[in-house]
């Protein structure tokens, strides 16, 4: 199977929605990352990147990574978010942060694309 198609299922498993443009950076970031490209901070190295990929800013590109992670919170299937994120939930919003959803995102690919 492809890398980035292997992403694709393992967010639409979420419950994470394809119609978001925050999807396809979740995508790219993820897929970099998987491909030993260093995307931390992501503010800095992550956003920028997909910035310049999609021609967007990135300011732009975080609050749709944002909202597409909000989205799958609000829509998805809670019990794979939490099987997924429970150890990274934040109390206070009640969902992992966007640098939490990638990175564990990320580590759990990682073991199942090996």
């Amino acid at each position: 199977m492809n890398i980035k198609a292997g992403i694709s299922d393992y967010l639409l498993s979420l419950g994470v929605k394809p119609s978001s443009k925050g999807y396809r950076y979740l995508i790219e970031l993820i897929y970099l990352s998987l491909s030993g490209v260093e995307i931390l901070p992501l503010k800095y190295v992550g956003y920028k990147l997909i910035s310049d990929k999609f021609h967007a800013t990135i300011d732009c590109v975080d609050k749709n990574i944002q909202n597409c992670i909000s989205k799958a919170w609000l829509d998805g299937d809670l019990d794979a978010l939490y099987s997924e994120f429970g150890n990274t939930i934040d109390l206070e919003k009640g969902k992992p942060t966007a640098k939490q959803f990638i990175m564990q995102s990320c580590d759990k690919l990682r073991c199942g694309l090996n």
